[in-house]
């Protein structure tokens, strides 16, 4: 049996909601579908119209049903509204009748034609409830849930109880106005006509709420894995740009860089006067520092095969640090090598790696090490081994690294110099030779400056 909704019933006497019947009353019970779970757990959206507002309570029934809804709009993820399926329909429709606030709410956001039934209201709803969660004012402005609110939202859901799901919208004003102004009649003559089924929906069985959280956490999960596969799919993107842009600069700057290099030297061999030999000169050297920026982005893109032989780390990392010796003293700067903890210099493996690359990755970090120092300062050197890596670890007194330089320290030709670090193609050159390595290179900030660690596998290791 179906029955209709006329909105407003304009000559309906008003009930407020802190006089309704006192238990014991002898009020006659009407047919209500509603059930448990129906206790207040925050707010839904407000209902706006002009400057006024109005806050109803979101219970467990309405948070399940909108969950549902929202994963189901997540899945669909290109932006069409597809027919809703029936059983997630059903359980719209049950959580419509057995939650007056969460109805309310529904028939008081509903924009679609007139009049409208239970299930195409619950279909018109399920569309848009994303948009109305996501709206940036949604919880703008939202008030304080006072025990006092909280009071009247009981009683009025035991009013409800009385009377059947086809008068509810005749004492919807109740539950506006604990939180909000007074109900004009104005808008009340808007409200739209729903058509109520005087027969409930099914309820599910029991134990199937417990399938919402599997639900949010396959979806949870599914997001990671589309996260990880869009973050992979943008460094195969990244690297084949800039492969594309090595290429180009390869064949159109290096032929150019040539020719002025010849040249300069070809001037340089016959003048006399120093000043302009010293001229001649920088211009050579600027000429093969840009020749190695371009040779270092090429490594980048399409590094060479490894050329492995058998190598101690200690011995490599002993070599490269002797090598900057003059250059620290210069600087004020102290390196030294720590043997502490575990004495890794004395037992460390021997590793199957490419040397060349390895020492080139070494230096690099010791060269950004004393750019950051600039003078004055300390640099520790440090070998951690364990059963699964070996780590080579370079530690500064610089300024340290920001959050930005340290988020983007690999990236060719990054720009973070603000923290007197040079983090172009340096870094990014022995970023890629760790990953050649199947290791990895990583940043810190210490205690005074930036900790960089080689880590090299120690299946590797001959």
């Amino acid at each position: 049996m179906e029955s209709e909704q006329s909105l407003p019933r304009m000559q309906m006497k008003q009930t407020r909601a802190d006089s309704l019947d006192p238990p014991g009353s002898n009020r006659v019970m009407h047919r209500s579908h509603i059930t448990g779970r129906t206790s207040p757990m925050g707010l839904l959206p407000c209902l706006r119209r002009g400057s006024e507002r109005w806050w109803l309570p979101q219970t467990e029934r309405s948070t399940e049903a909108i969950g549902r809804l929202l994963l189901m709009d997540r899945r669909s993820g290109n932006g069409n509204k597809p027919p809703l399926d029936g059983a997630i329909r059903d359980r719209v429709c049950r959580a419509l009748q057995s939650d007056p606030a969460y109805f309310i709410y529904a028939v008081l956001t509903y924009s679609g034609p007139v009049p409208v039934e239970l299930d195409q209201l619950a279909t018109w709803h399920a569309h848009n409830i994303t948009g109305q969660m996501a709206s940036g004012d949604a919880y703008l402005g939202a008030p304080q849930i006072t025990p006092t609110i909280q009071k009247r939202w009981r009683k009025l859901t035991d009013h409800f109880r009385t009377i059947p799901t086809s008068r509810w919208m005749e004492d919807a004003p109740l539950w506006l106005e604990v939180t909000g102004p007074q109900v004009s009649n104005t808008w009340r003559e808007q409200w739209p006509l729903i058509k109520i089924d005087s027969t409930p929906h099914t309820e599910p069985p029991p134990g199937d709420s417990h399938s919402l959280l599997q639900e949010l956490a396959r979806s949870v999960q599914h997001q990671k894995s589309l996260e990880m596969a869009f973050d992979a799919r943008l460094h195969g993107e990244k690297l084949a740009a800039i492969k594309q842009l090595a290429y180009g600069l390869s064949h159109e700057i290096n032929n150019p860089l040539a020719n002025i290099s010849t040249r300069a030297e070809q001037l340089q061999r016959g003048e006399a006067d120093p000043n302009r030999t010293a001229i001649l000169q920088r211009i050579i050297d600027q000429v093969y520092r840009a020749h190695e920026m371009i040779a270092d982005l090429m490594f980048y893109a399409n590094p060479p095969e490894l050329e492995r032989q058998v190598c101690l780390p200690s011995e490599l990392l002993a070599e490269v640090s002797e090598s900057f010796t003059d250059e620290a003293e210069r600087q004020a700067i102290h390196i030294q090598i720590s043997t502490q903890g575990n004495e890794a210099h004395h037992w460390a493996p021997e590793i199957q790696a490419d040397t060349t690359m390895i020492t080139e990755a070494i230096r690099v970090l010791i060269r950004n090490a004393i750019d950051a120092i600039g003078c004055q300062g300390t640099i520790v050197l440090s070998l951690r081994c364990d059963p699964e890596n070996i780590a080579i670890v370079v530690a500064d007194s610089g300024p340290g690294l920001s959050a930005q330089a340290q988020k983007h320290a690999f990236d060719p030709y990054f720009s973070g110099r603000e923290a007197g670090r040079g983090l172009g193609l340096g870094l990014c050159r022995a970023y890629r030779i760790a990953k050649l390595h199947e290791g990895d290179l990583s940043l810190a900030s210490g205690p005074a400056g930036c900790v960089a660690t080689l880590t090299i596998p120690a299946k590797l290791t001959a």
